[in-house]
C-alpha cells in the first residue's frame, strides 16, 4: 500500500480501494462508458447517465438522482453499466476528485471511477474520506494533456476504516453541517436589506470553511467522535 495521506488510529482496519468480491469494504470498482452518440436508439430513455460537468458545483451535497441526459436499455447494453443505488462515483478527470453518490440506479460516462461498498463501509463515509484526501488525488493524477486518475494508482492507496458506529457519527455530523448551510441559503430569500444579505452569506461562508477544515480531522480520527452523541443518532452498529 502507498503511504497514507492522513494518519489514522492503529485500531482501525486497513485496506485499499482495490475491490474484493464478497469482501467487507470495496467490492467493485468500475469505470463508466458512453454509448455511441450516432445511435439514436441509445439515447433519451429512462436511465440517468451522469457526466463530471454535472457535479462540479454541488457545494457539499453528495447525492444525485437526476442527470441532464438519459439512455435507453439498448444504450445500456451497448457499452454502459447500470450502477446500484449507493455507488460512490469519483470523477477521474475534468475535474479530478469530485465525489457523489447515486440515489437511484444510474450509469456514468468514462469520466468516473465507480466504487461499490461492502457491509463494513458506508458509502457516505467513503465519499467523505475521498473528499478529505483530495490533495492526494490531485498529486497522483497524471496524464499527457490533462490530469487524470487511473485505477491502478488508487488501488495502492491506503484506506483506514473505523467501526460502523464511528462512520455513522461522521456522516451525521456532516449531514448536520449541510442542513444548517442549506437553511442559511434559504434565509437569503427572506432578506430585506443588503446588510442582512451580507450577514447571512458571511455565516454560510464560515460554516463551509469550518466544515472543510474539520473534514480531514474527523475522517482520520484526529478529532475523536467516539464519545459524541449527536441529536437524532441511531443506535450504531459495531
Amino acid at each position: 500500500m502507498a503511504e497514507p495521506y492522513l494518519l489514522c488510529p492503529e485500531a482501525w482496519d486497513r485496506t485499499t480501494l482495490s475491490p474484493e468480491k464478497g469482501g467487507r469494504f470495496v467490492i467493485a470498482a468500475e469505470t463508466g462508458a458512453t454509448p455511441a452518440t450516432t445511435r439514436e436508439e441509445y439515447w433519451n430513455g429512462t436511465i440517468p447517465w451522469l457526466t463530471p460537468k454535472e457535479v462540479t458545483d454541488l457545494d457539499g451535497t453528495i447525492y444525485v438522482s437526476r442527470t441532464e441526459r438519459t439512455i435507453t436499455e439498448e444504450g445500456l447494453k451497448g457499452s454502459a453499466k447500470l450502477m446500484p443505488v449507493g455507488t460512490v462515483m469519483l470523477t477521474k478527470r475534468a475535474p479530478v476528485g469530485v465525489v457523489v453518490i447515486n440515489a437511484v440506479p444510474m450509469a456514468t460516462n468514462q469520466g468516473f471511477l465507480n466504487f461499490t461498498c461492502g457491509s463494513g463501509l458506508r458509502p457516505a463515509f467513503l465519499a467523505a474520506w475521498l473528499k478529505a484526501n483530495r490533495p492526494y488525488l490531485d498529486l497522483v493524477a497524471n496524464g499527457s494533456t490533462y490530469p487524470e486518475l487511473y485505477v491502478a494508482d488508487l488501488f495502492e492507496f491506503e484506506l483506514s476504516v473505523p467501526p460502523l458506529g464511528y462512520q455513522d457519527k461522521v456522516i451525521s455530523l456532516l449531514n448536520a453541517f449541510q442542513t444548517v448551510i442549506a437553511m442559511e441559503g434559504s434565509l437569503e430569500q427572506l432578506i430585506t436589506s443588503p446588510d442582512q444579505l451580507w450577514s447571512v452569506q458571511d455565516k454560510s461562508r464560515k460554516l463551509r470553511q469550518l466544515r472543510d477544515e474539520m473534514l480531514p480531522l474527523i475522517v482520520s480520527g484526529q478529532i475523536d467522535l467516539g464519545a459524541v452523541r449527536l441529536e437524532g443518532d441511531p443506535q450504531y452498529a459495531r
